[in-house]
């Protein structure tokens, strides 16, 4: 199911498991629990299943990214505020190299 060839019934479906899992990240978040990176993992890939299918971003999933590279361009700007290694942090590289991928897509060519 990649390229632009995904049945529309599946790429349905993986945009409402999607928001299906940023909702969950996000409930987690709000309530001060740990979020397992495999949560990530799982939203990163849907997201760029969407992203590779020409499909819009869910709006918990385009917010939850969003805020995710947010954060993460905070911490590149200003180093000494980044908070310490953690578990996921394997999970962050990932998104910041997709995110990454998403912009220069985005941005048009100088």
């Amino acid at each position: 199911m990649t390229g632009s060839h995904a049945e529309p019934d599946k790429i349905a479906e993986v945009a409402r498991l999607a928001t299906a899992i940023a909702d969950r990240i996000l409930e987690q978040h709000s309530a001060g629990a740990t979020i397992p990176p495999e949560q990530f993992t799982m939203l990163v890939r849907a997201a760029r299943m969407l992203l590779d299918n020409g499909a819009p971003w869910p709006t918990s999933v385009e917010h939850l990214l969003m805020e995710v590279a947010r954060r993460i361009e905070q911490a590149e700007a200003d180093p000494g505020v980044a908070p310490a290694a953690s578990v996921g942090d394997d999970v962050v590289v990932l998104l910041t190299q997709f995110l990454g991928a998403v912009k220069r897509r985005e941005d048009p060519p100088d």
